[in-house]
């Protein structure tokens, strides 16, 4: 079975402001054959996230009122199975660690690339697929975008 097929038992959530990436995500899911929700701000997000929790969640750091860090940490708190990604389009090593601190999985950079999505995913539900434990967040930062 394809990663994929094994993907779309499971629902993305992307929050993100901009419109086109925003776009390009959840099409590139939905041809996959993945279940998706996306919102434009955390605040659209968040209910809907608590009623109707993601197995998966990507978020923009920079969103207008809260931003992705908080949301990313408050549904971590209730949902800490869920994979987490953090991106933004400012490196910054100390939200990196704030990341990883807050069990976020991984943090990535704009301009990102699908496949830097889909290695993330590979490796949290790799153990899930298999029948192991559930993944956890290890905060991967790869070393080079912390420069």
């Amino acid at each position: 079975m394809t990663f994929y097929k094994r993907l779309n038992e499971l629902k993305v959530c992307i929050v993100e402001n901009d419109e086109l990436l925003r776009d390009s995500m959840v099409l590139f899911f939905r041809t996959k054959g993945c279940r998706v929700q996306a919102f434009g701000s955390a605040e659209e997000a968040s209910p809907v996230m608590e009623s109707r929790p993601p197995d998966i969640v990507i978020c923009d750091h920079g969103l207008p009122g809260m931003d992705g860090m908080t949301l990313l940490s408050r549904f971590g708190a209730t949902h800490p199975d869920a994979v987490k990604i953090l991106i933004s389009a400012h490196p910054s090593a100390r939200l990196a660690e704030e990341a990883r601190r807050a069990g976020i999985d991984d943090y990535l950079l704009k301009p990102f690339s699908i496949e830097e999505i889909e290695r993330t995913l590979s490796r949290r539900f790799q153990s899930r697929f298999d029948g192991g434990d559930p993944p956890g967040g290890t905060g991967d930062v790869p070393d080079e975008k912390l420069a």
